[in-house]
């Protein structure tokens, strides 16, 4: 199953495969998650992205590439981010559903 934690930001034209995606992560865009990839929480993946089969993602860090490799710690201002990116994706949802 598809399993996707709260304040989740998942980029246009990401593919989400049968994984686990943690709290506070962003899925940049046309990113790939395959089955069994695990995301532990407040993980930024970058665009383009494939995250492989069965690869567990450490809690806290930037990843970039195909496959993905762990880049950097995320900063104090993108981990704000993550939880801003989720928030106004909600914002904009109830602002088209009330007009």
């Amino acid at each position: 199953p598809l399993l996707v934690g709260d304040n989740v930001t998942v980029g246009h034209r990401a593919t989400l495969h049968a994984c686990t995606v943690g709290n506070l992560c962003l899925i940049g865009m046309s990113a790939t998650i395959m089955d069994g990839a695990v995301l532990e929480d407040k993980i930024i993946i970058g665009a383009g992205s494939l995250v492989p089969a069965g690869k567990q993602l450490e809690s806290g860090h930037l990843y970039v590439g195909s496959p993905v490799k762990k880049i950097r710690p995320i900063n104090q201002n993108e981990m704000a981010f993550l939880k801003y990116s989720a928030e106004h994706y909600v914002k904009l949802k109830e602002l088209h559903k009330n007009s």
